[in-house]
């Protein structure tokens, strides 16, 4: 009886000893897989850590595709992002605002894009017109692909015969002057609109003359309407004089400039 007792005591002891290195291992391999860390620097990545996930599109909750950070980098390198905060800032302040850069500032792809990432499109939308339908249609091709978004989702457009939106999802339409027009005239108010953005406004086109009458009445009954005027050319006094607004000036880029001359007098046909 007592050798059997001592043969199971001996037997249970090394059960033991089997179980406590057993545990020791399993705790050697796992430190094994976690990132070192050393007197507080940043640890550093084991190749049994997966990689941490790339940052989520907050327009439609899809992790950001490679295509928009390129695009990331070429939008941070034009003249109006370099402006964005004081644009944000004046907007906030004024109901209405005056925008003027150059042909090629960014102000048509990038200024909507800073008024969606500040959260004007809530509970609405935002919408900016283009005095002509292949400038809608392009500049929203353009910034759907910048947003990394679908374009008829949360981007679209609208022209004539040509509907490209989604209700309810989408937060910013590119549309013509008429086509903004038409519908104030179901719309008075343009309630479904937490921004306009008029731009090309140099041109003056007849449509574009009337929203500027018509935008001036409805922001005296709606206090919550931004009103957004961008022009190319540095003669604005009108516009801000008319909606007693300030400018927000956006540099232009200065690019060389070479002058050649043919050999001969080219003679017509």
């Amino acid at each position: 009886m007592g050798s059997r007792k001592r043969e199971r005591e001996t037997n249970g002891e090394e059960e033991g000893r089997e179980r406590k290195e057993a545990r020791v291992e399993a705790g050697m391999a796992e430190l094994a897989l976690r990132p070192m860390s050393v007197e507080g620097k940043k640890a550093k990545k084991s190749k049994y850590v997966p990689e941490v996930a790339e940052g989520v599109n907050p327009f439609n909750g899809q992790p950001f595709s490679r295509r928009y950070y390129d695009l990331l980098s070429v939008r941070e390198r034009l003249p109006a992002y370099e402006a964005r905060k004081k644009f944000l800032k004046t907007v906030k302040r004024h109901q209405c605002t005056v925008v003027v850069g150059e042909t090629g500032s960014g102000k048509t792809t990038q200024c909507t894009q800073f008024l969606l990432q500040a959260g004007y499109h809530r509970d609405k939308c935002i919408a900016c017109t283009q005095p002509r339908r292949v400038a809608a249609m392009s500049v929203a091709h353009r910034v759907a692909e910048e947003m990394d978004v679908e374009l008829g989702k949360q981007v679209g457009y609208r022209i004539r015969f040509e509907d490209v939106t989604e209700p309810g999802t989408t937060l910013l339409k590119y549309c013509t002057d008429g086509s903004l027009l038409r519908e104030a005239q179901t719309d008075p108010l343009l309630s479904n609109y937490s921004v306009i953005v008029l731009d090309e406004a140099h041109e003056r086109t007849l449509d574009t003359d009337i929203l500027f009458g018509l935008l001036k009445e409805i922001i005296k009954t709606r206090k919550d309407l931004k009103v957004v005027v961008m022009s190319a050319t540095l003669d604005c006094e009108k516009f801000q004089k008319y909606f007693e607004a300030p400018v927000v000036f956006i540099p232009g880029r200065v690019h060389p400039v070479e002058i050649l001359y043919t050999e001969s007098k080219s003679t017509p046909p």
